[in-house]
């Protein structure tokens, strides 16, 4: 398997994960290692048999800058491009001479062989790789018609792997869920309200509902307010979140975080808390929205968001991939400050976002550096910010 993966990454030092430190590092499983390993690996080779799938292999081995692989595609192709190339550079499938890219010798692509080593040491876990075959055989209309990014990956073919890649039980999604828990718990009080914003799948209301529970904090929470933009999210949560999350004393509503949380019947200062997981690195205008939602706090009142964290800007993240061919993802407003880029952002571009919006007492689980400096590949994390 060695050869299949290459070295796996050793968990971070206990020293380095903050107070939180023996709760955090239960996530740093050897299962966990190599999916994380292999799940790199694998992007990138779909990567570039999509390229190959585009028919733009010739082009490759002759070398092509970002400008050459455009010409004559849509205009949205480019940001996507712009990510896999460099990209495919850092993973040794591309070499990079200053802007050109160039296609060399015969590339490693096997697939079957890192999802045989995943099965071996992460039973259960081909659903992240599903995705992603997924994804490459549903995404070429979006180079060559043009058509949506939206359209082509959330339709009812891929929603199921959706679905199963967005729950607890996936090693590869679940720290986003533990470290925001972990980030809201402490300090909860106790009647609290909380609204989760674009809760989708519904997997972190029910890891708050089960570890509340078997915590003893359950009864903290007079209302839970399970929200997102898309109707079905919503009916499926209204139809089996009650089962999956008993003792949850859940709401449901229809909401945009794109539009005034108060024109849709959310009243200043009437929640203990607001929880977003990977979602407010897609609000369209983020300075306004984050004082919209401190604006919705109670005096003291958190807003606690759980996001994949870059070691730094230039560095593409494999996650990435998935999102890039959509537009709430890259078509955000920018400023060189504090929002410099689309998608996900460092820790300290969160902190200084959250600060220019008047949020006070910012706590990152785990404390982000020297963690990320010695562990660049440590993608996750919580921020904790009051109003």
């Amino acid at each position: 398997m060695a050869d299949r993966l290459g070295p796996i990454e050793a968990p971070p030092d206990l020293a380095l994960l903050g107070p939180l430190g023996p709760e955090i590092a239960q996530l740093f499983t050897r299962p966990f290692l190599v999916l994380h390993r292999a799940s790199s690996l694998y992007t990138a080779r779909i990567c570039l048999l999509l390229l190959f799938d585009l028919g733009w292999e010739g082009r490759l081995r002759s070398g092509t800058t970002l400008d050459g692989l455009c010409e004559g595609l849509p205009e949205q192709a480019r940001k996507p491009l712009a990510w896999m190339l460099p990209f495919l550079a850092g993973e040794g499938l591309l070499r990079q001479d200053g802007p050109t890219f160039t296609l060399v010798g015969q590339p490693d692509l096997d697939l079957a062989g890192l999802r045989e080593a995943v099965e071996i040491e992460a039973p259960g876990h081909g659903v992240n790789f599903d995705l992603l075959d997924g994804v490459r055989s549903h995404i070429p209309p979006f180079f060559t018609e043009g058509k949506a990014g939206e359209g082509l990956l959330f339709d009812l073919t891929l929603f199921p792997l959706w679905l199963s890649y967005f729950r607890n039980e996936n090693l590869g999604y679940f720290p986003n869920n533990l470290l925001t828990f972990l980030a809201l718990r402490d300090g909860l009080p106790a009647g609290a309200r909380i609204l989760e914003l674009g809760a989708g799948a519904g997997s972190f209301a029910q890891l708050l509902g089960q570890g509340s529970a078997a915590e003893g904090w359950l009864s903290r929470i007079a209302e839970y307010r399970f929200t997102d933009v898309a109707p079905t999210f919503l009916r499926r949560a209204q139809r089996d979140l009650k089962a999956s999350a008993p003792g949850l004393p859940l709401t449901f509503q229809l909401l945009d975080l794109n539009h005034p949380l108060g024109d849709q019947g959310i009243a200043a200062e009437s929640l203990d808390a607001i929880v977003g997981i990977n979602v407010l690195h897609v609000a369209q205008d983020l300075e306004p929205t984050l004082r919209d939602l401190r604006s919705r706090l109670k005096p003291g009142g958190r807003l606690v968001i759980g996001e994949c964290l870059k070691a730094d800007l230039d560095t593409p993240l494999y996650l990435e991939f998935f999102f890039s061919f959509i537009k709430s993802f890259t078509e955000v407003t920018l400023d060189p400050h504090w929002r410099p880029r689309h998608g996900f952002l460092t820790p300290e571009v969160w902190v200084s976002a959250l600060e220019h919006a008047g949020f006070r007492d910012i706590v990152c689980v785990p404390p982000p550096r020297p963690l990320m400096d010695r562990h660049p590949n440590f993608n996750a994390g919580a921020i904790s910010a009051s109003s």
